[in-house]
């Protein structure tokens, strides 16, 4: 791989990963004329490809989302950078603070899922903070959900009570 396909990597993810057929990189530059890029006509945008000639062109914006649909930019960005586990085949780790334990989707965090909400995942978010965040509410109203808000920050486990009389004991 020479040094200019090289640079056009995307950082989190290791080189040979993704089959040549599959690779592209996006990279969206603003043009003098639109504030919001993909909110004009044409947007200027440039990725990377193993043909030198098809480098550097600008394309419609129906083509820049057309792209970002297809399944293997989605694959591509729906990876965790920190395990290389890829949400978008629901795979995940357990024990991966950026994957926390599932894949694109989970059931409601707050009460654990008796609300029957599904939560989807902020992949932007997990990426930025190595850490997995969540877009959701739960369906249970306020007073309902108080008891497994409070749950939540509680260590109830023998150990956690131990230090609490410990901790007591020598106030």
């Amino acid at each position: 791989m020479d040094s200019e396909t090289r640079a056009c990597g995307d950082e989190g993810f290791a080189d040979g990963e993704v089959n040549d057929d599959e690779a592209m990189e996006v990279a969206i530059v603003n043009n003098e004329s639109d504030d919001e890029v993909l909110q004009g006509p044409r947007a200027s945008v440039y990725f990377c490809d193993f043909d030198p000639g098809k480098q550097g062109h600008n394309i419609p914006k129906e083509e820049v989302e057309q792209m970002m649909k297809a399944e293997p930019y989605q694959r591509k960005i729906d990876t965790c950078h920190m395990c290389n586990k890829c949400w978008f085949d629901n795979e995940f780790s357990d024990s991966c603070t950026e994957c926390g334990g599932f894949a694109m989707t989970r059931p409601c965090p707050i009460c654990r899922g008796r609300c029957n909400k599904i939560w989807k995942r902020n992949v932007k978010m997990s990426h930025s903070y190595h850490e997995a965040y969540w877009d959701g509410s739960c369906g249970l109203s306020e007073n309902l959900q108080t008891p497994y808000r409070i749950e939540q920050f509680t260590d109830s486990s023998e150990d956690g009570l131990s230090q609490c009389l410990q901790d007591l004991s020598t106030s």
